[in-house]
């Protein structure tokens, strides 16, 4: 069977036939059966049609095979293949051996005869089409592409439309919780999740897309998808099963303002003061679930020195300062304790930054944060007034340099109830804290320094005092006269013992 030639997409919407059929694609050319005479060669291809062919002479020898005419009367006749046909109404087709010269010519009353060889296979795949064939066709797919776009895009934001508006009965409360610098595709998923909404890209698309439309959806707009969406970060009460407009309101209105109370501990308490002080702060804390939290070394300071540990863990390593407490916090005892051990060791890499580290001295006395803890526990004692701290850290240092006893009265009193006297017994008591007694710092702080205190600690001023002794100097009530020589220090305690505080 001959094979079509191909037809490329162009000549399908233009309508363009070929001029010539290829060579591959003919069938076989076979002389007629009924006859020798010859076929006309080198015909091009017509309009599809089955021609006769008549004698118009002489009769043959061999008479071809006859059928009737047009007007009745017999003719000899030949089939030949429907491209092989010539067109005109009477064309010469040779003489054939016997001298007879037959013609075809068209005559639409004969009965067609076809060759059997071709019955089953010829086929006319010479189409010709109008000059409207072409131009039709191009209509018809542009027709097509846009009911395929209208049909697609109607679909789509059918389903966008269904997915915003869907929403429902509502169900149960959500709390649902926006974290600082949460992004758009964070924020869907979670409400999704949640069971707030039912299809977190397309909310996501919704927002940056259609709602700078004010809702509407747009070709335009859904493909450019450019709108930054951003929410406050913070606790939103939610329900399951809102549409897209319900939620997006509820997170414009904000999240929830969360009531505040302030709990505030003043600098230079003892734990056992401190521990009746937050009681007061706020009476929902239980008292023994505080001192269970005091007891926890999991909610102590990372600078707790170990071998410090087993004394008093929290002594000195809890910050004083006012904490925002929020309402559903005000029972939970471990989250204070915990909130004031993280910040005091914030405050102390703060002040360890500020100064570039330890001191010289504590470096080469090996001292670590802890001690600087310590040191500035005694000048938080110590001090009334802020600008004398960092000269009582040059006091402080000056004697540990000179391997002096501090002789700091505050020590003294650590290792006894409050309020403490300073007896003689007290003054003299050998106990690790009282530096009348021993040398070197005490083994633990001895109570809360404020960041000042910290800081005067890590950085001390440049002085030669060994000294200083409160005489409220130039009017200033609290104010210490620092002095280098033991005379200059008698000449002050004289000034301090006249105003009662010696």
């Amino acid at each position: 069977m001959a094979r079509k030639p191909r037809r490329n997409f162009a000549a399908f919407l233009t309508g363009e036939v070929d001029e010539e059929i290829p060579e591959a694609a003919k069938p076989p050319v076979a002389p007629p059966r009924a006859t020798d005479a010859p076929l006309i060669p080198n015909e091009p291809p017509r309009r599809p049609a089955t021609r006769v062919m008549r004698a118009a002479q002489s009769a043959p020898t061999s008479p071809p095979p006859l059928a009737p005419g047009a007007e009745g009367e017999e003719v000899p006749i030949v089939a030949l293949p429907d491209y092989a046909a010539p067109p005109g109404v009477v064309v010469s087709a040779g003489v054939d051996a016997h001298g007879v010269e037959y013609v075809f010519e068209d005559d639409p009353g004969a009965t067609p005869l076809v060759d059997p060889r071709y019955d089953a296979d010829d086929r006319n795949w010479v189409r010709y089409r109008t000059s409207w064939g072409g131009f039709l066709r191009v209509i018809g797919l542009v027709i097509l592409v846009l009911v395929l776009v209208v049909t697609v895009r109607s679909r789509i934001y059918g389903y966008i439309d269904d997915q915003v508006s869907q929403g429902g009965e509502h169900g149960e409360s959500v709390p649902f919780n926006i974290q600082t610098n949460s992004a758009v595709n964070d924020v869907a998923t979670a409400l999704a999740d949640s069971g707030v909404i039912n299809n977190a890209t397309v909310f996501r698309y919704w927002l940056r897309c259609d709602v700078a439309n004010g809702g509407e959806i747009t070709i335009t707009g859904f493909l450019s998808c450019d709108t930054e969406v951003q929410f406050q970060a913070g606790d939103y009460n939610l329900v399951e099963n809102m549409t897209y407009d319900q939620v997006l309101d509820e997170l414009n209105n904000g999240p929830i303002v969360e009531k505040l109370f302030q709990v505030c501990i003043p600098e230079g308490m003892r734990v056992s003061q401190f521990i009746e002080r937050i009681l007061e702060e706020n009476e929902i804390y239980d008292r023994d679930q505080l001192v269970e939290a005091l007891s926890d070394r999991e909610l102590a300071s990372s600078y707790l020195r170990e071998t410090s540990a087993g004394l008093f863990p929290f002594e000195g390593l809890l910050f004083p300062a006012c904490y925002d407490v929020p309402e559903g916090s005000l029972a939970d005892e471990r989250s204070i304790v915990s909130r004031m051990t993280i910040e005091m060791d914030t405050r102390i890499e703060r002040a360890s930054a500020a100064s570039d580290g330890l001191p010289p001295l504590a470096v080469e006395m090996g001292f670590d944060e802890y001690d600087m803890v310590i040191i500035a526990s005694l000048i938080e004692e110590e001090s009334l007034v802020d600008d004398d701290r960092a000269k009582i850290s040059r006091v402080i240092w000056n004697r540990i340099e000179q391997n002096w006893l501090l002789g700091i009265d505050a020590s003294a009193c650590f290792a006894h109830p409050l309020p403490c006297e300073l007896t003689d017994e007290a003054l003299n008591d050998p106990n690790p804290w009282n530096t009348r007694a021993i040398a070197g710092l005490p083994i633990t702080p001895i109570s809360s320094p404020g960041q000042k205190s910290l800081d005067a600690a890590f950085a001390p001023v440049d002085g030669e005092w060994m000294y200083y002794v409160r005489t409220d100097l130039d009017g200033v009530i609290g104010a210490h006269t620092f002095a280098v020589t033991d005379s200059e220090f008698q000449a002050a305690k004289e000034i301090c013992q006249g105003l009662g505080y010696c």
